[in-house]
């Protein structure tokens, strides 16, 4: 059996760090292990805070960190501070509509969309907020943070359904931790935030941030399509990740899963899996690893409701059709969904991660379960969420067919 310990969750981290800032509180945010998003984000947490003593400009470099930039520009604005974001990779062109329009409704001035680096200005006001709720829950989260440190009180509509709802969860957690309130009904149009203003961030002297479940998966999966029993140690049951649900997708592929305490093990499932319809809309980091285990299971998988994967860090629909069909499976790529005939075993091949860390981390397990080696070219894109995540597979004896290139 393999026994692997999860790293710290990137998404708990961005708000743990966030809020511990706002409060100007000393706060000991426990985090035994960064990645380039993380690193991301504590520089422009530094460069804000060296702006509000100073006055000076903040000019932050957010990487390719959708969450850094999506959940520090309506803190900007709150803050009413001047400077601008660099922006890596494909996040300039990732979209910030319906957000930029309403942080401009609400008296901040940004620079245009789509191009590096976004410059910013003024001062955000308190007010009613509407957002649609199938865009990004990294908007929702960025305005949760901003609006309860502004002088008026605020609420922030969301209509329709709320796609990626456990994020939400997740920053509704980390605020009630940090002794900010905010008020969560049904509205007519949907579920509305009620915010009061004049809030201060009260930070608890310590927190350590909680193991990774969108990580863990790609761990889990290679126990159920593997021919060996992992074991991940560090996943709390009570978490709000909403990747937690990778177990009970397992179970319904047909792996034998067992929870206890702080540890998930998953048990090879030797030829027993069989394809399952999934609904996508709040789990989309889980595709590229559901994918892979959906390709070596009997019969077809539909996984549904993806369409916002092709404003990653790659168009994942496309990664993963191409990504997964260059090792022998087949899939059939859909507008917003993806068709999966599963095989018992791929051929291998060549992978290119086009820059994307779940991608790199798919074709790197997809390894397992080939009958030749998988060459895999842009490995190194895993570091942004996880950049041990080859020195675990080298540690567990993972990695016996897969060649890095």
């Amino acid at each position: 059996m393999k026994t692997i310990s999860i790293i710290p969750s990137k998404s708990d981290a961005h708000r743990a760090l966030i809020a511990a800032a706002l409060s100007g509180d000393p706060c000991e945010v426990i985090c035994e292990a960064a990645s380039r998003d993380i690193e991301a984000t504590s520089g422009c947490l530094a460069a804000i805070a060296e702006a509000k003593a100073t006055g000076a400009k903040a000019m932050m470099d957010a990487g390719e960190s959708g969450s850094t930039l999506r959940f520090l520009l309506p803190v900007v604005g709150a803050l009413g501070i001047r400077g601008s974001f660099a922006l890596q990779g494909r996040l300039a062109k990732r979209p910030l509509s319906p957000l930029y329009e309403a942080l401009k409704e609400h008296g901040m001035r940004l620079s245009r969309q789509g191009v590096s680096p976004l410059s910013f200005s003024g001062q955000l006001k308190s007010g009613a907020y509407a957002l649609p709720g199938n865009v990004s829950s990294q908007f929702i989260t960025g305005l949760l943070f901003a609006l309860p440190i502004l002088p008026g009180d605020s609420t922030l509509t969301v209509t329709g359904r709320l796609e990626s709802a456990g994020y939400v969860d997740m920053t509704l957690r980390t605020l009630d931790r940090f002794g900010i309130r905010v008020e969560r009904v049904m509205g007519n149009m949907g579920t509305v935030y009620e915010i009061p203003g004049g809030q201060r961030y009260q930070a608890p002297v310590s927190y350590r941030v909680e193991g990774d479940w969108s990580n863990a998966a790609f761990w889990l999966a290679a126990g159920a399509i593997g021919k060996e029993t992992v074991a991940v140690t560090g996943l709390a049951a009570s978490s709000a990740q909403g990747d937690k649900e990778i177990l009970d997708l397992l179970r319904r592929f047909g792996a034998e899963v067992e929870q206890k305490e702080d540890r998930v093990t998953v048990h090879p499932a030797g030829g027993r899996l069989t394809g399952i319809e999934i609904d996508a809309g709040s789990i989309p980091d889980l595709v590229p690893v559901l994918s892979l285990v959906a390709s070596v299971a009997k019969g077809e998988t539909l996984i549904r409701g993806a369409g916002r994967l092709r404003a990653k860090e790659s168009d994942r629909l496309t990664a993963i059709h191409e990504g997964l069909g260059s090792l022998g499976a087949e899939v059939e790529e859909m507008p917003d969904a993806l068709l999966i005939r599963g095989k018992e075993r791929l051929t291998g091949g060549a992978a290119d991660s086009v820059n994307d860390h779940r991608i790199a981390m798919m074709a790197a397990i997809a390894s397992l379960v080939t009958e030749g080696p998988v060459t895999l070219t842009g490995w190194e894109a895993a570091s942004k969420s996880y950049p041990s995540f080859y020195e675990v597979l080298r540690e567990n004896d993972l990695d016996r067919n897969l060649i890095l290139k």
